[in-house]
């Protein structure tokens, strides 16, 4: 069954993310592959290196808010989910265009972002010496995230939704948050006779790895959904935003504090997706498209 199957896979994808960037937390003094590869760049280098990550999670953080677009006008209603995200690592998110060591002709290279392997090498005209760029410190074909979500309504087809991943905090290491609300209101009970339920929302999130990353997002936008029995299709178009506030001490020599902020690729994106819903239990799935290639799959128990 292809929404279980995919949430699953993602789910496992998900978990090991979280594990990875756990290195950001873990009991050791010392710092993480990731942080000692983004701290080696001086603010006008770490743009092109980092900017993929700002685009999945900004990706990541806008998908699994929904599996359908029924809202009842009254009643309560509540469902817990284990909702998974994964954005496809494409290979135009592991190299991007640096710039060569001053005096250097050719003035640009190709070299590993955070996603690529191997930095690249440029080697000057003139003097023949060689710079090699920073390798890449993760290894992926999909940047992955998961959350707990918890759906609240329904006043006047009105319905809150709250979710967030508990991180534990160790001790000499940088605290990691996730938190997000969102807001969706029934558009069908204004249009009794209309085919295919429709719903509007609006969405926020945040996630923060100590002082170093801050990344926020906002989407709103609409959904429809039609039920066939158990199974449901649902689909939404959204209009989304992503930062990421970067902010650490290089370990450049020279280089004077770090501070930037760095919009993610997607503004917007259509969904489509395929939900079983069995008295209790909702198994869904989805695709999104935009400037990111975006899946969310989700388990749910509520009524």
């Amino acid at each position: 069954m292809e929404p279980l199957r995919l949430f699953f896979k993602t789910l496992g994808l998900a978990l090991t993310a979280m594990a990875v960037f756990g290195g950001l937390q873990s009991v050791r003094a010392e710092e993480s592959d990731l942080e000692k590869a983004i701290k080696a760049f001086n603010q006008n280098e770490v743009t092109g290196y980092i900017q993929p990550m700002a685009d999945f999670f900004g990706a990541n953080m806008s998908g699994g808010w929904y599996h359908s677009a029924a809202i009842p006008q009254m009643g309560f209603n509540i469902s817990v989910n284990v909702v998974a995200m994964g954005s496809v690592v494409g290979d135009d998110h592991k190299v991007f265009t640096a710039n060569s060591p001053a005096g250097f002709n050719p003035p640009t290279f190709q070299t590993a972002t955070v996603f690529g392997g191997q930095g690249g090498t440029v080697t000057d005209q003139n003097t023949t010496l060689s710079y090699r760029g920073s390798d890449g410190a993760l290894s992926a074909s999909m940047f992955p995230l998961a959350t707990l979500q918890l759906h609240i309504g329904s006043v006047y087809g009105t319905e809150a939704i709250i979710r967030g991943l508990p991180i534990p905090e160790f001790s000499g290491a940088p605290k990691v948050t996730f938190f997000g609300v969102g807001v969706r209101h029934s558009i069908s009970q204004y249009l009794p006779e209309f085919p295919v339920d429709l719903a509007a929302g609006v969405f926020w999130n945040t996630i923060k790895f100590g002082d170093m990353i801050n990344m926020k997002s906002l989407a709103f936008g609409a959904q429809a959904s039609k039920s066939f029995a158990v199974l449901e299709i649902y689909g939404g178009l959204a209009y989304e935003s992503s930062s990421m506030e970067l902010t650490y001490t290089a370990t450049t020599a020279g280089s004077p504090n770090v501070s930037l902020d760095l919009d993610g690729a997607n503004n917007f994106r259509g969904t489509i997706g395929l939900g079983l819903n069995l008295a209790v239990l909702h198994i869904y799935g989805d695709v999104n498209v935009g400037s990111v290639t975006n899946f969310s799959a989700g388990l749910g128990f509520g009524f």
